[in-house]
């Protein structure tokens, strides 16, 4: 049985070192995430949300 532990973890560790310029470091990571996850939610309590009848816009 081969081991592809540290292939896996070179490869996690490249793609995030790659990341961090573009975002602006760890701290851009997370605001990112913040800001998908609250649009994500946005989305889907306004999907829950009834509407009146007739308002398709």
């Amino acid at each position: 049985m081969a081991n592809y532990t540290g292939a896996g973890a070179t490869a996690g560790g490249a793609g995030g070192a790659g990341l961090l310029p573009v975002t602006g470091g760890p701290g851009g990571v997370w605001f990112w995430i913040v800001v998908f996850v609250l649009v994500s939610a946005g989305c889907a309590a306004l999907r829950l949300i009834p509407r009146k009848a007739g308002d398709d816009g």
